[in-house]
């Protein structure tokens, strides 16, 4: 044992005062909690000048390349007619505004005015009433008559009603007609329209001819101030923001606006107003975001972009705020994109300080004093002292080594557990023991009634007692320590410990000086046998958590005495995963970590995820505590995770569903109209959709089903990964395809998406032509119509023969390398969904079909850069036609051969059985090898060989829609460079990959996965 020197004393004198101080005035005046963001992937450059949701859910979004609409899972290109890429493309679009009746209305730089009919589907533009003008567009709003009110850079507002097709001019205040700059445009609760203009505010009452200009009051230095943001309230207030950063409030009982007082350095222009869902009024502008009491103004939080919160604002240029009807904000701007937020009441996240302790928030250990404080240590080595509200009160004075453990004696004195080392600090910071140990890392701390010690490390258990020199090992009823890690201790309720960890399972009884092992009968034992974490919950119930099979509850023992396990995660489908080893018990009885919480009553497990709000990082193990009033801390690499248990219920929203595409003979199909359905023409061969729940918070956990009514016999399921069915080869006849969806709590939606779908028959399919037919047999023409039929039918045929054998051709060049003569990557994109489709059907209707699967092969060849740097590129061209035709002799007609790109080949093998897939890996490497290239006049022939990766589709016959095409050739192209590694000369296949292996790691990291069988060739 070691006692502290001066400098302890020193330390522990200073955070007794800064304690008692502390209570009073914390270092921090408030925790810096901080809000979570998720962006909109594939913004272009991160700019966005505008935003609206409409009335069925999409988002619109205005983008540096144009006009876009997001449904949760990718962004689509949205064009207006037109006869090339350029005059289709709406340019920059700067204001939007959904109408109710479902039309969405742009203002575009250079087109004037356009709206979607989301009848038709397409864009129509109406430009201005000056033909071929072309005002820059920057406001929208909409009356209560349903006109379009649009304010412009120059021309002043104008106005347009859709019943009567006409456009206005609107003179501003001050302004000549058809002149000045109108920033901002809304309507109040009462139909008063308001615009923000360069020369101020005016107001167009309902009933009125003309705008009332609102006088605002003096601003300096600036005598003119334009308002470029306006937010009615419904009570009748108006809150509007000015180019100079100014936030200004009026009510109807004011002659003008009260500006807020200024806090802090200049915010730059007001962009954006909107009230959010937590009851604040949202300011958006080109210093971030604030956030304010709608009332007074009074600020209540401000956000800004910083570099260390991944998970927070991307920029500070704001544009545009859009409120969902979820209640999440979507905050739009230049450097953001799109982030949409939403507020956790159940979840919060505590970042860094300014300054102090916990300026670094990779929080590494937790403990709850019982005093009401919170002590936090980093992995910089600092130990913060929080008070209740997790504001920082000062620092724990020790030396720097990292915290991995830590406990409350008896009688208040703090234990420390770091590597090889173990203290006990008085209440007030005074170090009293120190011990160096062989221990290894501390994982797990506990101090008893009696003030003994147990130390779970790195190196097994150890126990102190007190008047002992040092911690002792604690061996098992052989006398031998662990020797392994011991991650989790938990109470038996019986005065002895359950202990877990890499060996297992074991009991320590009370009062005894060995362990036992804990043994379990055969299918109720631990899904995988390593510990992570214990709880004994307030039933006396013990919960386990494992690495791979997660949770488990012990039910009971059998006649022998054996321990008997129930599998929870598993039971819920559940594996590969641990359920976050930090267990804890809420007062409803619900087991938390800060990955899942279970309910044992209603038997419902819930994930939790970012768009829960929990988004801190990675996670730490054994970082965790319980406060007094039941709130749950977590510790994060990039913050500390609070957690409210009582407010929390799995997502009660009720994503809608749209069709985002059709397909008609597998080519995108933009009828007309859908108000009577999708009529599809005699003779069409197939027709598909693609249809998205709008879950925006998380849309890879929404689950569908869908079913065509008159063909499907039941219901069909599927994933996200799988929203494009597609039928062929249909009766014709009359039908609806309906669509239903759950939110990202698995809880179905009520809404149901039916689209009516009518297939018209060809003559010969309609009911009148057997009755024709035999009516001109009855009159003696039989003969007569017959020959005349074979007649017409085989100049159809032969017309018909020559229009398809010109459009094959010229379709067999668009989908031909012209080198190769092999297929090319655009044939590989509009054929491989329907191979995929085919293999998932046959997969889920007849499990253990052996002709089912799909061989998938990238070929590389080795070394062929060598042979253009020697010989030169037509010695190249040499080689891949000789080895296409190699190609050509392995595989059959029926299989597809694709030129990849340079030198490397896809190969395609339909109706195969995964167990063939190591055999013609092994011929495709021999026929590519065996035999030199020649390279030409003048040139030496040449060896050439080959690497080969491989994968049998689907991966997990079980789950056959599991995996996508993106992770297939992920996995492929991982394959094939694992054959480069082994040497070259080989092939490297994956026959079969289980279901979740996608969602971990990186595809380097799958062909290790022990989910995966990977074959070698040697």
């Amino acid at each position: 044992m070691r006692r502290a020197g001066w400098r302890g004393w020193v330390g522990a004198w200073a955070l007794a005062a800064a304690v008692h101080a502390g209570m009073a005035a914390p270092l921090a005046s408030n925790a810096p909690f901080q809000r979570s963001f998720t962006s909109v992937p594939g913004i272009p450059r991160n700019v966005v000048a505008s935003a609206v949701q409409d009335r069925a859910g999409w988002l619109w979004i205005g983008t540096g390349d144009g006009l876009a609409r997001f449904d949760g899972y990718r962004l689509q290109s949205v064009e207006k007619e037109g006869p090339d890429a350029l005059a289709r493309n709406m340019g920059w679009v700067r204001a939007m505004w959904a109408s109710t009746d479902g039309r969405v209305w742009f203002g575009t730089e250079s087109s004037g005015l356009a709206f979607h009919d989301p009848d038709a589907g397409r864009i129509q533009v109406l430009g201005g009433p000056e033909p071929g003008g072309s005002l820059s567009i920057v406001s929208l709003t909409e009356d209560h008559q349903g006109r379009i009110w649009f304010g412009t850079l120059g021309g002043g507002v104008r106005r347009y009603d859709p019943r009567q097709k006409a456009f206005d001019i609107l003179t501003l205040p001050g302004e000549l007609p058809g002149e000045g700059q109108a920033h901002a445009l809304a309507t109040g609760p009462d139909g008063s329209v308001w615009v923000g203009h360069w020369r101020g505010l005016a107001r167009w009452a309902p009933g009125a001819t003309g705008w009332q200009a609102v006088p605002l009051p003096a601003t300096d230095p600036d005598p003119v101030d334009p308002v470029m943001a306006l937010l009615p309230l419904p009570g009748g207030g108006l809150w509007l923001g000015t180019k100079g950063g100014r936030l200004g409030h009026w009510t109807p009982e004011a002659s003008a606006p009260v500006w807020v007082p200024a806090e802090g350095a200049p915010r730059g222009s007001v962009q954006a107003l909107r009230l959010g869902a937590d009851g604040l009024l949202w300011v958006g502008h080109r210093g971030g975001l604030e956030l304010r009491d709608p009332a007074t103004g009074e600020l209540r939080e401000r956000l800004v972009h910083r570099p260390d919160r991944p998970g927070g604002l991307a920029g500070n240029e704001v544009t545009t705020l859009v409120r969902d009807p979820t209640g999440a904000m979507w905050v739009g701007g230049f450097g953001i994109g799109l982030q949409r937020h939403r507020d956790a009441p159940a979840f919060a996240v505590r970042g860094p300080d300014a300054n102090g302790p916990l300026t670094d928030t990779d929080v590494r250990s937790l403990l709850a004093l019982r005093d009401g404080r919170v002590l936090a240590a980093t992995r910089s080595g600092r130990v913060a002292v929080l008070d209740g509200e997790l504001r920082t009160l000062a620092e724990w004075p020790r030396p720097g080594q990292m915290v991995e453990a830590m406990a409350e004696g008896p009688d208040g004195s703090v234990w420390f557990g770091s590597n090889n080392r173990l203290e006990q600090h008085s209440a007030d910071g005074r170090m009293l023991r120190r011990w160096l140990t062989d221990s290894g890392a501390a994982l797990a701390l506990r101090v008893l009634a009696d003030g003994s010690v147990l130390l779970g490390a790195e190196q097994g258990l150890f126990r102190w007692r007190p008047g002992q020199a040092a911690p002792q090992p604690v061996t098992d009823a052989r006398g031998l320590a662990l020797g392994r890690e011991v991650f989790a201790l938990a109470p038996d309720g019986e005065g002895g410990w359950w202990v877990g960890g890499r060996a297992g399972l074991h009991r320590l009884p009370a009062g005894a000086q060995h362990l036992q092992a804990v043994d379990s009968p055969e299918g109720e034992s631990l899904g995988f046998p390593l510990v992570l974490g214990l709880l004994r919950d307030g039933q006396g119930t013990l919960w386990v958590d494992t690495p791979v099979a997660g949770l488990h509850r012990l039910l009971g023992h059998d006649a022998r005495g054996l321990a008997r396990f129930e599998r929870v995660s598993i039971r819920h489908g559940i594996a590969g995963r641990p359920y976050g080893a930090n267990l804890h018990q809420d007062a409803r009885g619900r087991i938390w970590t800060q990955s899942f919480v279970y309910d044992p009553h209603s038997d419902r497990l819930d994930e939790l995820r970012p768009a829960d709000g929990v988004q801190f990082g990675t996670p730490w193990f054994r970082s965790h505590a319980r406060l007094a009033d039941g709130r749950l801390l977590f510790g994060g690499s990039q913050g500390l995770l609070v957690v409210r248990p009582e407010r929390f219920e799995p997502s009660s929203d009720q994503p809608p569903i749209v069709f985002s595409s059709l397909r008609v003979n597998g080519l995108p199909h933009r009828p007309d109209s859908l108000r009577e359905g999708l009529q599809l023409p005699p003779g069409t061969r197939s027709f598909g959709v693609e249809f998205a729940a709008l879950e925006f918070a998380d849309p890879q956990l929404v689950r569908y089903r869908h079913r065509l009514v008159g063909y499907d016999p039941d219901w069909v399921p599927s994933d996200a990964s799988f929203r494009a069915p597609s039928y062929s080869q249909l009766p014709p006849g009359r039908y609806v395809l309906e669509v239903q969806a759950t939110n990202r709590s698995g809880v179905w939606s009520p809404h149901l998406l039916r689209l009516p779908v009518t297939l018209q028959p060809l003559w010969w399919q309609r009911a009148w032509a057997p009755w024709a037919l035999a009516g001109a047999v009855g009159l003696g023409l039989g003969a007569w119509v017959t020959l005349r039929t074979r007649q017409m039918r085989a100049r159809q045929v032969e017309l018909q023969a020559l229009v398809d054998a010109r459009t094959a051709e010229l379709r067999n060049a668009s989908l031909t390398d012209p080198l190769t003569g092999l297929r090319n990557r655009r044939y590989v994109a509009q054929r491989i969904d329907e191979d995929l489709q085919l293999a998932q059907r046959q997969h889920l209707q007849r499990p253990g079909r052996e002709d089912a699967d799909l061989l998938v092969f990238l070929i590389d060849l080795d070394h062929f850069k060598r042979i253009n740097d020697t010989h030169g590129h037509a010695a190249g061209d040499a080689v891949l036609v000789q080895a296409a035709q190699r190609l050509r002799e392995v595989f059959r007609d029926s299989d597809t051969l694709v030129r990849w790109g340079g030198e490397e080949f896809l190969a395609i093998a339909r109706a195969s059985n995964r167990s063939h897939g190591s055999e013609l890996a092994e011929r495709l490497r021999y026929s590519l090898s065996e035999q030199p290239y020649a390279l030409g006049p003048g040139l030496p022939s040449t060896a050439v060989t080959a690497s080969i990766g491989f994968v049998a589709y689907p991966p997990d016959p079980a789950h056959p829609t599991a995996w996508d095409w993106a992770a297939v050739l992920q996995l492929a192209d991982a394959a094939l460079y694992a054959a480069k590694d082994q040497g070259r000369n080989g092939w490297v296949g994956a026959a079969v990959a289980g279901a979740e292996v996608p969602g971990v790691g990186s595809a380097t990291d799958w062909l290790s996965d022990p989910r995966v069988l990977v074959q070698r060739s040697r």
